[in-house]
């Protein structure tokens, strides 16, 4: 947990060469500041300078603070607060507005130039598929190992049970989903690609003569980009990520660079704060009836194929059109866990009432630092049409250091769905 905000004038920025750690500014006249921290995405810093200063000039007059070279971080009560990379300057009059961004905005738009390769005919003859998360650790290692990559940034070694890959050498099934002959092996590999229970899941019979093996490819002719490819496997799994920046020690001459991994998810529930509109929210609350995502119908599928395959309809007549969900889960293997899931689905989608954000300064109800992105809190709205007490799970926040406001980005917690009901 941070600590709450300082005022203004207690606030630092530091500037430093990312690649060598050289210090190229210990106070940087920083104003306009605005750090943005994000869930599983990069975290943003926006300020404007004046270049005047004679210690930002390089001797022959340029600025000391080049792009994809220089990382800006933002201290206030000894904390680093936020900060990034430098990828954009702006004219803007006799100053200058910079732009910055998260060291996970770095894997944005990066190419995967070499093969990553994942189990195979021997070691994927024991386990059951790469976890997504060794996966992501795995591309972060090879852009750091490449030269000029070296950004330092360390990761969890948080682990997922989901597991991805797929099966080579199995026997071959019939169209009805039974085994076709012995020696006869699979034209295709059989995937894996779900959450792996040791207890109920199995490999795959394999055929006469044959070792079954998982194997998991990343290959270079496949154009993948690498920030794209951590945001779809974190939907995938899901997991969840943040950026943090810490001080190594008490000399503050290293920044710590690290990434935290959640699974199922980050953040908790807070019950003791409160967020009310008029008292610790000092703007006016847009509350949102969105009809883009509401369902009063929801078909979950479970297990099977065909017309064999499971599945449970749940509806709720209530006096609006007929709006129909399909839910894909073939991890079910009883009509009753279909059912069961689809009631959950329309408790969560028949709803069309939404907070996407407020802005919210430090009060006893909510002192600011005691909660973070991830975190699900409660709000409260008493203006205009719509009172609303409604929980919300926070997606960013934006701070703003000269006025001490927050500002909130948020989503009504059950729209979020994690594995195991979390």
């Amino acid at each position: 947990m941070q600590e709450p905000l300082p005022p203004a004038s207690e606030w630092r920025y530091y500037a430093f060469n990312v690649l060598t750690g050289t210090w190229l500014h210990r106070e940087l006249p920083l104003s306009d500041v605005r750090l943005t921290t994000t869930l599983s995405g990069p975290g943003r810093m926006t300020a404007t300078i004046d270049p005047e200063y004679q210690a930002l000039k390089t001797p022959s007059g340029g600025l000391v603070l080049e792009l994809w070279q220089t990382m800006i971080v933002a201290e206030a009560s000894g904390q680093l607060r936020g900060g990034g990379i430098l990828t954009g300057i702006t004219a803007t009059g006799p100053k200058l507005a910079l732009d910055l961004t998260g060291v996970s905005g770095w894997l944005e738009g990066q190419p995967l130039r070499n093969n990553l390769d994942f189990g195979g005919k021997v070691d994927g003859v024991t386990g059951h598929g790469v976890d997504p998360l060794d996966v992501v650790r795995a591309l972060w290692g090879w852009l750091q190992g490449q030269p000029d990559g070296d950004l330092g940034v360390t990761l969890d070694s948080t682990t997922t049970p989901y597991r991805l890959g797929a099966w080579h050498n199995t026997r071959a099934l019939k169209d009805d989903g039974s085994l076709g002959p012995a020696k006869e092996v699979a034209s295709t590999p059989v995937p894996i690609d779900r959450i792996w229970n040791p207890g109920k899941d199995k490999k795959p019979v394999a055929a006469t003569g044959k070792t079954v093996y998982w194997e998991y490819k990343l290959p270079w002719w496949d154009d993948i980009e690498i920030g794209q490819r951590v945001t779809t496997l974190a939907t995938q799994t899901p997991f969840d990520w943040i950026e943090s920046l810490r001080w190594a020690d008490s000399s503050r001459e290293e920044v710590v660079r690290h990434i935290h991994f959640g699974y199922p998810r980050l953040g908790k529930r807070l019950t003791r704060e409160v967020f009310i509109e008029g008292a610790n929210i000092s703007e006016l609350v847009a509350v949102r009836r969105d009809g883009d995502d509401y369902a009063n119908s929801v078909t979950v599928y479970g297990s099977g194929e065909g017309s064999k395959q499971l599945r449970s309809t749940v509806s709720q007549r209530d006096g609006r059109l007929l709006r129909a969900k399909s839910v894909d889960r073939p991890d079910l293997t009883t009509v009753a866990e279909c059912k069961a899931v689809a009631e959950e689905e329309l408790r969560r989608w028949s709803q069309v009432v939404d907070v996407l954000g407020f802005t919210v300064r430090d009060h006893p109800n909510a002192q600011i630092g005691s909660f973070s992105v991830g975190d699900d809190v409660l709000v409260q709205t008493r203006a205009g049409w719509m009172p609303t007490r409604l929980w919300v799970r926070i997606t960013s926040l934006d701070t703003a250091p000269e006025t001490g406001e927050v500002t909130v980005t948020c989503r009504r917690s059950d729209r979020f769905d994690y594995p195991g009901g979390a």
